[in-house]
C-alpha cells in the first residue's frame, strides 16, 4: 500500500514535537505541485518516490530537515524548481541538503577510472557540508532498487552495480548494517539472478528446518541466563544471502561449511552483563575458540561493538551467538542514526541537528575522505584513498601503472601473480612492494604498489598452497601439481611396462594403446599413470597378457621363495578357525603368538604387539609359519618424505618395481612441511618387506620408512 503524508506525520510526531511537523507538511504541499502529472516507469504517480523515502527517513529517526528534504529531493532535477526557491520556502538549511542530493544525483560512475575518481570527488563534496546528504541519498538509491523491476536489463545491470560499488560499501562505514543488507541482496539478485535464486532457496529451506530447533535453543540460554540473574531479550537471525554468496566465493567451500548461517542474538542492559553473558554460554555449551571475538574491546571502524562466539549446541550443531547492549545493537543497526539518537541530539530540539564534529570516533573516516579530497589533485591517488576507506576488511594494492586489485586480508605476492596471468604466478619468485625486495609469504597491505619478480626456471612447490590465500590462486597451483605429477607417472608407468613386456617378447613391439583398451582406460596416459602410481601393477598385465608365462614363473618363484623359508599360514592346529590381527598384521618371518577368541578361532599377532601382551595369557596357543604355503598378507608401511611434485609416483614405482600390490594408499601434510604416506601393500614374507624398506629408503627425499 502507497505511503500517505498521514503515515510520515505519525512516525515523527512519535520523537518530534508538533511545532517541527509545520515544515514536513509544507514540503509535502510543495513537492505535490511541483511532481504533478509526472509518473514512474512503473506507472504510479512520481510523487509516491519522495513520499517513500521520506518515510523511511522518519523511520530512521532523522530531524525535520531530512524527512522535508527527502519529500523535496527530486524537485531541482525533474521540475522547474530552483535552489533559490527551496531557500526562499524553506530555509538555508534544507535547500543546502537538496542542492546536495541535486549534485549527486547528477553523478554518472559509468566511466573509466579517472573520471569515477572525479565523480567520487564530486560526491564526498556533495556530503561534505553536511551528512544528511548522503543518509537520504542512500535512502533515495534504496527504494530505487525496490522499484528496479521496471527498468530495462541493461539499465537494471549497471544501476545494480554502481549500488554493490558504492553505495552498498557507503552504508556499511556509515555502520548502518540492514541498509548494507537490502542495498547487497537487491543488487546480487540483477546481477546474479540464479545464483541468487538457488540460494535463497537453499537458506530459506535450511532456515525452515532449524526453526523449531533455535527456539528451542533459545529457550535453554533464556533459561540459563534467567538462573545467572541476567534479563535479556534474544533473538535469531539468518545470515544476508550476498554476504553467503561472498563467503562461498572467497573460501570456495560449499554451505554446508557455512557455520553462520543461522545464529541467535542476545541483548541485555550493560556491558558487563554482555561479558558475564558470555561465561554463561560457555559454561554450558562448548566454545569453538577461533571463533571468539570481541568488538566491544576493539570495535569495527564504522562503529560496531558486539561479542561473537560459535558454539556447539545440542546435537552438534554449530550455533553463532551474538551478545550486545542495546544501544550497541541499534547502533548496529542504524549506525551513525543511532548514534546521534543516543548522544540526545534529537531528543529535545525541533531543529536538532547532527553535528559529524561531535563523533571524533565514528566519523574519522568520513574526515579523512575530506582531507583526502583537499590534499590529493590526482584523481587517481583519490580514488585510492577512497576505496581503501570504504572496504576497511578487505586490502587494495596497486601495479606500478596504478592499475587496482583487491584481494582479502592476508593474501601474498602469489595471489597477486596469479590475479594478473597464470603463467606469471607460475614462475613468480619474489615482488618488489613499494621498491623493497620481499619474500613470497609477505603479506599485503592496503596502499602497497607490488612488482612480481619472475624467473623461467621457478615452478610452483606444495609449499605454495600454505601461502596462496585466493582460491583462483590455489586452484591454478593445484592445477599445475597435478599435471606435473601425472607427467611423471606417465613415464615411470611407461619405462615399467616397456621393460616386462621386453623381458617376456623381446622380439615383439610393444602397442601400448592397445594394451590400455584391454584394460577398458580411455587413453594410453592413463593406463601408463595408473602403473606409475601403483594403482595397476605390471604384473597384473602380464597375468592377462600373457596367462602361461606367468604361471610357470609362478612355479618357479614358489620354489625359490621355499627355499628361503617363505610361507603364510600357520600350523599347529587343525579344524580351527585362523585369522591375523590387523593391529600388528604380521607376515611370514615375523616371530608370533596365537590366541583363543570365543566363535573366531585364532587370532595370530606379531610377540611384540601392544595389544598381544594385554591378552589373559591362558588363552595363548603356540603357533609356527607353515613353510608350504606361499600366500600374501596385507601390511601397513608409513613412508614420511619431503613434500614435493613427484615424490609419490618415485614411491609407487619403487614398490611397483619389486612386484608388490598397493591395494590403497594415502598422503596427509605434516606441520613441518613435509608428507607422511601411508601405503596397505600384500607382502609373501618378512625377507621381501626388508628388501623394499631398503630400496624405498634409498629414494632421495624419503626421510624415514616404518612398519606399522
Amino acid at each position: 500500500m502507497p505511503v500517505r503524508i498521514n503515515d510520515i506525520i505519525d512516525e515523527i510526531s512519535t520523537y518530534v514535537p508538533d511545532s517541527g511537523l509545520r515544515l514536513v507538511e509544507k514540503a509535502y504541499v510543495f513537492s505535490a505541485r511541483v511532481h504533478q502529472g509526472q509518473t514512474r516507469l512503473n506507472g504510479e504517480p512520481y510523487l509516491n518516490h519522495p513520499l517513500e523515502v521520506a518515510y523511511i527517513v522518519a523511520q530512521m529517526r532523522l530531524d525535520v530537515v531530512s524527512v522535508a528534504a527527502a519529500l523535496l529531493h527530486d524537485t531541482i532535477e525533474d521540475s522547474l524548481t530552483k535552489r533559490e526557491d527551496i531557500k526562499a520556502e524553506f530555509g538555508e538549511e534544507v535547500a543546502s541538503v537538496v542542492d546536495g542530493l541535486t549534485k549527486i544525483s547528477r553523478i554518472d560512475f559509468r566511466s573509466e577510472e579517472e573520471k569515477q575518481a572525479e565523480n567520487f570527488r564530486k560526491m564526498i563534496l556533495a556530503m561534505s557540508k553536511d551528512l544528511r546528504v548522503l543518509l537520504i541519498k542512500l535512502i533515495d538509491r534504496l527504494h530505487n532498487m525496490r522499484t528496479l523491476a521496471f527498468h530495462t536489463r541493461q539499465n537494471q545491470l549497471r544501476i545494480a552495480r554502481e549500488t554493490l560499488d558504492i553505495y552498498a560499501p557507503l552504508a556499511n562505514r556509515l555502520g548502518i548494517h540492514w541498509l548494507q543488507t537490502e542495498l547487497e541482496n537487491l543488487s546480487f539478485m540483477y546481477l546474479e539472478p540464479e545464483d541468487y535464486r538457488i540460494l535463497k532457496a537453499k537458506m530459506d529451506s535450511i532456515a525452515r528446518e532449524k526453526e523449531d530447533y533455535l527456539r528451542n535453543f533459545m529457550a535453554r540460554v533464556r533459561l540459563k541466563l534467567e538462573e545467572a540473574g541476567i534479563k535479556s531479550d534474544i533473538k535469531s537471525r539468518i545470515k544476508h544471502i550476498y554476504s553467503v554468496y561472498q563467503k562461498l566465493k572467497r573460501q570456495n567451500i560449499s554451505l554446508s561449511n557455512v557455520y553462520d548461517v543461522l545464529g541467535i542474538r542476545i541483548i541485555v542492559d550493560t556491558e558487563a552483563e554482555c561479558y558475564a553473558a558470555l561465561g554463561v554460554i560457555h559454561g554450558s555449551w562448548k566454545p569453538i575458540q577461533q571463533r571468539i571475538k570481541d568488538f566491544i574491546a576493539q570495535p569495527k571502524p564504522n562503529g560496531y561493538k558486539s561479542l561473537h562466539t560459535t558454539v556447539i549446541g545440542p546435537g552438534g550443531d554449530r550455533i553463532e551467538i551474538q551478545i550486545r547492549t542495546r544501544e550497541m545493537d541499534s547502533v548496529a543497526n542504524d549506525g551513525i542514526a543511532a548514534h546521534w539518537l543516543y548522544k540526545d541530539y534529537a531528543k529535545t530540539h525541533d531543529d536538532a541537528k547532527f553535528d559529524p564534529s561531535k563523533e571524533t570516533h565514528e566519523l574519522s573516516w568520513l574526515r579523512r575522505l575530506l582531507e583526502s579530497h583537499r590534499e590529493l589533485k590526482n584523481p587517481r591517488d583519490f580514488l585510492r584513498s577512497v576505496k581503501l576507506d570504504l572496504y576497511p576488511e578487505e586490502v587494495f594494492v596497486f601495479t606500478p601503472k596504478g592499475e587496482v586489485f583487491q584481494f582479502p586480508v592476508g593474501a601474498t605476492p602469489l595471489d597477486f601473480a596469479y590475479s594478473v596471468h597464470t603463467q606469471l604466478g607460475h614462475q613468480c619468485i619474489g615482488a618488489k612492494v613499494n621498491g623493497q625486495i620481499v619474500k613470497l609469504n609477505y603479506e599485503l597491505k592496503s596502499g602497497d604498489v607490488v612488482e612480481i619478480l619472475r624467473s623461467s626456471k621457478q615452478h610452483p612447490s606444495k609449499d605454495w598452497l600454505r601461502i596462496a590465500k585466493t582460491s583462483r590462486a590455489k586452484n591454478k597451483i593445484q592445477a599445475w601439481l597435478r599435471a606435473q605429477e601425472r607427467e611423471q607417472g606417465i613415464a615411470l608407468g611407461r619405462e615399467m611396462v616397456e621393460k616386462k613386456l621386453k623381458a617376456v617378447h623381446p622380439e615383439q613391439d610393444v602397442d601400448l594403446e592397445s594394451i590400455a583398451k584391454v584394460f577398458a582406460y580411455k587413453s594410453t596416459d592413463d593406463f601408463l599413470a595408473a602403473i606409475g602410481f601403483g594403482r595397476l601393477s605390471v604384473n597384473h598385465v602380464l597375468n592377462k597378457l600373457y596367462p602361461d608365462y606367468q604361471k610357470k614363473k609362478a612355479r618357479s618363484q614358489a620354489a625359490e621363495k621355499k627355499a628361503e623359508g617363505a610361507s603364510v599360514v600357520v600350523k599347529g592346529v587343525d579344524n580351527l578357525l585362523i585369522r591375523f590381527a590387523k593391529c600388528c598384521r604380521p607376515i611370514p618371518g615375523d616371530d608370533i603368538v596365537g590366541f583363543i577368541t570365543r566363535g573366531k578361532g585364532i587370532t595370530v599377532h606379531r610377540s611384540t604387539c601392544q595389544y598381544a601382551s594385554e591378552i589373559d595369557s591362558q588363552r595363548m596357543i603356540p603357533v609356527e609359519w607353515d613353510m608350504g604355503v606361499n600366500e600374501s598378507h596385507e601390511v601397513e608401511m608409513s613412508v614420511v618424505c619431503e613434500d614435493r611434485p613427484g615424490m609419490l609416483g618415485s614411491i609407487t614405482a619403487a614398490i611397483g618395481a619389486k612386484n608388490v600390490n598397493i591395494s590403497r594408499l594415502k598422503a596427509l601434510p605434516l606441520a613441518d612441511g613435509n608428507s607422511a604416506c601411508q601405503f596397505f601393500v600384500a607382502i609373501k614374507n618378512l625377507a621381501e618387506l626388508e628388501r623394499l624398506t631398503a630400496d624405498l629408503k634409498r629414494i632421495k627425499g624419503v626421510i624415514r620408512v616404518e612398519r606399522r
